[in-house]
């Protein structure tokens, strides 16, 4: 650990040097980050000397918790509205969700928080508008506090999702064997659930894969607005501080979630379409 602020000037900058190896070069310098980051050790926080695996570590529960119910909220509410788009071909409530679809993929996804905050914390005062409890310390207080930040998360989300869904299904609808289906009698809901839903689910897969990036992102901005404190103001605060080493630990967390993420994306593909199976 860094030496405390009071030490001698020269003790310090000694101790700097040889945490961080500054009298080498750059790719040494670089061999001996990645060793000790292999062994979970990315230095320390050159603004509040502090450990930046501790730091991550206690504040990556409330950035995952955010993205990963943002993201299963989102779908589980894009799929049957993209279905009732389908259902609705044509009719006055098909319009009336395009337009919902559009506000959803035109609003910043900071405009949307506030405007949360000015009418159900500051107008309504139905809910708090900044601050977090964690699960461990009272359920109740978790959920109340992670309605706004969810709900803003979610209606940024939700109108990309559903429109593809909505696409896709569609398309689905269109070819002989659906067309045979509706033929033998069955209810439009059990073909489009039954039928359609599945093949189309494809697509739906792609985008949420492709779009990891995003909703990391977009779950940082929020935590920022909502003052989460999660990785939002850590990576805030370390960009405006030029810390490199909380900076390199947040970017080695962006990239260890998103190819998670993506690794299970792939995965469910697999076992949704047999062909990509064959195909590996």
């Amino acid at each position: 650990m860094l030496l405390p602020p009071g030490a001698p000037r020269g003790t310090r900058a000694r101790e700097i040097i040889e945490l961080y190896h500054l009298d080498e070069n750059v790719l040494v310098r670089y061999i001996y980050w990645l060793a000790d980051a292999a062994h979970g050790d990315f230095g320390y926080s050159t603004i509040s000397d502090q450990s930046v695996t501790d730091t991550l570590t206690h504040r990556i529960p409330i950035s995952l918790q955010l993205m990963l119910v943002g993201v299963g909220l989102a779908v589980a509410i894009a799929i049957p509205l993209g279905l009732l788009a389908v259902a609705w071909r044509n009719t006055i409530g098909s319009k009336i969700l395009s337009v919902f679809f559009g506000l959803s993929q035109g609003i910043p996804i900071y405009v949307t928080p506030l405007f949360l905050i000015a009418l159900f914390a500051v107008e309504l005062q139905w809910l708090p508008a900044s601050g977090w409890i964690r699960i461990s310390e009272s359920l109740s207080g978790n959920l109340t506090n992670s309605i706004l930040p969810l709900a803003a998360l979610v209606f940024a989300e939700v109108g990309i999702i559903a429109r593809i869904v909505s696409a896709d299904v569609s398309r689905v609808l269109d070819t002989d064997y659906i067309v045979a289906a509706i033929g033998k009698g069955l209810s439009y809901r059990y073909v489009l659930f039954r039928h359609a839903l599945r093949p189309a689910s494809l697509g739906l897969l792609n985008l949420v894969g492709l779009n990891i990036g995003t909703l990391l992102s977009g779950a940082l901005v929020i935590e920022i607005i909502f003052g989460l404190g999660g990785l939002g103001r850590v990576l805030f605060e370390a960009t405006i501080g030029r810390d490199l080493p909380m900076l390199l630990g947040l970017t080695t967390y962006g990239v260890v979630v998103h190819k998670t993420l993506s690794t299970i994306v792939d995965g469910i593909m697999m076992i949704a379409d047999p062909r990509i199976r064959r195909a590996g």
